[in-house]
């Protein structure tokens, strides 16, 4: 497995180098100060990932210098792909090319970028497109996502219209649809996972609505709400799960989606969430989705306090080189000393520092109270 593997990233931009090792559990959590390349590490994972896929490697599929954020990478010090294979700044290379053989792999790889998590992206044509054929959307969408790496990588699989994703599937549910082009399975799937996550969010079909064909509308806490309507916590929430539910489906086109093998990174996942959310978003995703290794940044010690099987780890640069040091028993520690020890933050030293002579005389005067009232 490539993830638990020692793996580098050289000249990485506006970072440096890269050195890790994660381990082979389902949940990483990567944390560390803002600048030091948390986002930057799991964009170079992702790349790597991807394009070792078999599927990627097997088709027509072209990379440009710009989808590569880093000059070279190694695999236990094995070269696996050096920025020199590109004779011309602006010439495509085939992926298989450019990606030495090592590690391929046939999962699923599907990455969420932090930005517009919380906005729904209007469909701009006023039309819906067709569903079309399982093998010509799957195209569509890993030429989409190899280009977006070069130019959008923060809004990777966040900038979608998704009031068009679900229209399209709810139309492709009739009995004159091609089995393989009927993809109502996904859109039930999202309504599952959300309804396991916040069971506010029904996962009746009948609760599910297409509206004038333009919009759709979910049933929340027993209203019916446009998703054009919904604040950007549920917005987030709701993009997340589509986005793993659709890369999952463009990869497989499978029907049982929660069960399919692959790899899932979520940049900033606690962004727009709601603070319920964060408390249990880890264990959910990871018992929702079994067969998953997800790899996940974050600035919530709420997020990490919940990280029950799987591995947490603090980012660190020294002398322009980054590695991943292991956070021992961080889903069982006490917030307070999370936050010292991951973050370095001290609460009761922040206490200390900001308590004012009126703050102690206010307490003072409160515990002669309580005492005087003890002895009446």
């Amino acid at each position: 497995m490539l993830l638990n593997q020692h793996i580098e990233f050289f000249d990485v931009k506006g970072v440096g180098h890269i050195d890790l090792q994660l381990s082979d559990k389902r949940m990483s959590v990567l944390i560390g100060t803002n600048g030091v390349g948390k986002t930057k590490t799991l964009e170079c994972l992702y790349t790597l990932l991807l394009f070792t896929n078999d599927m990627i490697r097997d088709g027509e599929y072209y990379a440009y210098k710009k989808n590569f954020s880093f000059n070279s990478s190694h695999i236990n010090d094995d070269v696996i792909f050096e920025m020199s294979k590109f004779q011309n700044e602006n010439t495509g290379y085939r992926i298989n090319y450019l990606v030495k053989e090592f590690f391929i792999h046939d999962r699923p790889v599907v990455y969420l970028g932090a930005q517009n998590r919380g906005e729904i992206k209007q469909n701009d044509y006023g039309y819906i497109t067709p569903l079309g054929e399982y093998k010509e959307r799957q195209k569509k969408y890993f030429e989409n996502i190899i280009s977006s790496m070069g130019t959008h990588f923060s809004t990777l699989n966040m900038d979608s219209p998704i009031e068009e994703w679900f229209i399209q599937r709810a139309l492709s549910s009739n009995a004159y649809q091609d089995k393989a082009d009927n993809r109502e399975v996904e859109l039930l799937t999202v309504l599952r996972v959300l309804n396991k996550i916040d069971s506010r969010i029904s996962a009746d079909p009948k609760d599910f609505k297409v509206i004038g064909g333009k919009t759709v509308s979910f049933k929340l806490d027993g209203e019916e709400r446009r998703l054009n309507e919904l604040s950007s916590g549920f917005a987030s929430l709701i993009k997340i799960v589509q986005a793993i539910v659709a890369g999952y489906s463009f990869f497989t086109n499978a029907d049982d989606i929660e069960n399919v093998a692959g790899y899932v990174l979520i940049d900033e996942i606690e962004s727009h969430l709601h603070i319920q959310w964060q408390t249990k978003i880890l264990p959910l995703l990871t018992n929702i989705f079994p067969n998953t290794y997800f790899i996940i940044t974050t600035h919530s010690s709420l997020i990490l306090t919940q990280l029950i099987n799987g591995a947490a780890y603090n980012l660190v640069k020294e002398n322009d080189r980054v590695t991943a040091k292991l956070i021992p028993n961080a889903g069982q520690s006490a917030l307070i000393d999370l936050l010292e020890e991951a973050f370095g933050v001290n609460l009761n030293k922040i206490r200390i520092e900001n308590t004012t002579a009126a703050s102690q005389a206010d307490v003072k005067k409160a515990l002669l109270y309580l005492l005087r009232g003890s002895h009446e």
